[in-house]
């Protein structure tokens, strides 16, 4: 992708991957890159974004999107390096034999199969919708530029799919109306293309978290049902679930567990909301045995620019280590100080016997009070998911401050980052409890992708947390408000379980952050995001949470709060 685009500052979506075989992945990332190359990509994004918060459906227009896109960049592509040629024929060759496996009634998977036929040279024998859409699609290969070519998505969209939408714009029943009911047309998307700013669209929906339909292609069928709307419940074939398994420790490092205790980990935890996922507990493709050079190569990449804005100010975060530092060290040396207070009783004090009957303070003896709160352990969470890739650097470079300050003053202290890969929460942990300092440097492996999980995320860090004899057991986490994850069926099967996301995810979240507590864990939450999910913030963490606008701010905000719990 990045040989094709030639800009290396780009990475590719979570929907633009594929796991059907290495001719399919290939031919993916040639296609990636000559989106990035010929087609105003982050248009692309703003455009998903812009239709799908007036009702769109975003798994039908992400397919649609997949189709004319290639279309457009393909020959332009194989124009400039004729071998590409040889690769798609590869890659339509394993992606042709994989069709037997997917669902026959669906439009979309009809289409996109009946395109690569034509591709190939082959006529598909199809029914008169499949043509009649093929051959608009085919239409949509002569756009000028990337305007013109959503323009052209619109019209098909309208044409061929009903829109569900209420009068208010939010998502509910079904309602097939005329296409300019209740959603604005496609000059609203014109003045959000001319005005906003594309990193402010990222942040509100990333393309990550609405990219799972382009996985159709690759992992099962993301059957459109014309009687529901999305509920980001992604339908794969059982063999092909059995195969993603086998990818997690590919692509996120090896678990440092034995098999036997992650089993007893996920019996423990994977339950209610989290009954079908599954948890992966790893130190990184870095740190841990792997063979995916490509995967390491990309952390390192991240690791290095984090490392890069580090350096840039060493010498202020230098000297925010050390104040901080020297500031809980002297709020425990102080509140280990023994206090001896004159008292009624306790131990007489010889040189005060004078008193007796003699004045009105007869208070002859003194008491000691111990100011000795106990031990101390901290978690510091950190959401890892790809709501968060704009602020990566600072956090990655708060976490190391204040774990470098923590482990100076010598109290235990373990970072971890969470993110979601399908049903998989991926915990990776960057310095455990007895980890020298050196550990710390393991903090800039931090880079940001996938969903979220929060309420398993929290779950799964207490089990380990619970174990530890300290008497103040704390948990910092850092998110955005926003628990957000697709969920994994297999095949058609029903599931009266929504998706993991709005209300779902955040009393689940909220829920286990009071199971925490009632444990006798300290739970804070930094919250990191918009002011419009600030209420949920307060839904999940009560009271005990923090919010701060600039991110550089995290480190010295959890420390106020760790000499608060001391003094308190």
């Amino acid at each position: 992708m990045w040989t094709i685009s030639g800009d290396y500052d780009e990475n590719m979506d979570s929907g633009e991957k594929s796991f059907i075989s290495e001719n399919v992945a290939l031919y993916h990332a040639v296609t990636a890159g000559g989106r990035r190359k010929f087609i105003t990509w982050t248009s692309v994004k703003k455009y998903v974004i812009s239709r799908h918060r007036v009702g769109f459906d975003k798994n039908i227009l992400l397919g649609l999107i997949a189709m004319a896109s290639d279309l457009i960049v393909e020959e332009k592509i194989i124009a400039e390096r004729p071998g590409v040629y040889d690769i798609r024929k590869k890659a339509y060759d394993d992606i042709l034999s994989n069709y037997y496996k997917l669902h026959t009634d669906n439009l979309l998977e009809k289409t996109r199969h009946a395109m690569i036929l034509e591709k190939i040279g082959k006529s598909p024998l199809v029914d008169v919708e499949t043509r009649k859409l093929l051959n608009d699609l085919l239409g949509l290969q002569k756009s000028e530029d990337t305007i013109e070519m959503l323009r052209g998505i619109e019209d098909i969209y309208m044409k061929y799919f009903p829109l569900f939408a209420q009068a208010d714009g939010s998502e509910g029943d079904a309602v097939r109306g005329d296409k300019n009911a209740n959603r604005g047309d496609f000059s609203d998307f014109m003045l959000e293309e001319m005005f906003e700013d594309p990193e402010e669209s990222d942040i509100e929906a990333s393309i990550e978290d609405i990219a799972s339909a382009l996985l159709g292609d690759a992992q099962g069928d993301t059957a459109y049902n014309k009687n529901e709307t999305s509920q980001q419940i992604l339908r794969v074939q059982e063999e092909d679930l059995e195969k993603i398994y086998e990818k997690v420790a590919y692509y996120y490092g090896n678990s440092f567990l034995p098999l036997n205790e992650v089993k007893q980990l996920q019996n423990r935890v994977c339950q209610g909301a989290h009954g079908s996922c599954r948890i992966h507990m790893t130190d990184g493709v870095i740190r841990s045995e792997s063979k995916n050079e490509f995967q390491e190569k990309y952390v390192k990449r991240h690791q290095t620019k984090n490392i890069d804005a580090f350096r840039a100010n060493y010498k202020v975060f230098k000297r925010n280590i050390n104040k901080l530092k020297d500031s809980m060290a002297r709020t425990l040396v102080q509140e280990e100080i023994a206090d001896r207070i004159p008292s009624d009783a306790g131990k007489i004090v010889a040189n005060k016997l004078w008193r007796v009957n003699r004045s009105s303070n007869n208070k002859v003896f003194v008491k000691t009070i111990d100011n000795d709160k106990g031990s101390f352990v901290v978690d510091i969470l950190m959401d890892s998911s790809g709501s968060q890739r704009r602020n990566q650097s600072k956090v990655a470079i708060q976490a190391y401050i204040l774990a470098q300050a923590l482990t100076l003053v010598g109290i235990p202290n373990r970072v971890l980052g969470f993110s979601s890969f399908l049903d998989y929460t991926v915990i990776k942990r960057f310095r455990d409890y007895q980890s020298p300092l050196s550990a710390n440097d393991n903090i800039f492996e931090y880079f940001c992708s996938g969903n979220n999980r929060d309420g398993l995320a929290i779950k799964a860090t207490c089990q380990d947390l619970l174990k530890r004899r300290e008497d103040n057991k704390i948990l910092i986490v850092l998110s955005d408000g926003r628990p957000n994850d697709i969920k994994v069926g297999k095949g058609q099967v029903k599931d009266l379980h929504a998706a993991y996301r709005g209300r779902v995810a955040i009393e689940d979240t909220a829920r286990e952050v009071r199971t925490a507590r009632q444990q006798g864990i300290l739970v804070l939450g930094v919250f990191t995001g918009k002011e419009q999910d600030l209420m949920a913030e307060q839904l999940i963490y009560g009271k005990d949470f923090a919010y701060i606008k600039d991110i550089s701010r995290f480190s010295e905000m959890v420390i106020k709060y760790l000499k608060q719990i001391i003094l308190n």
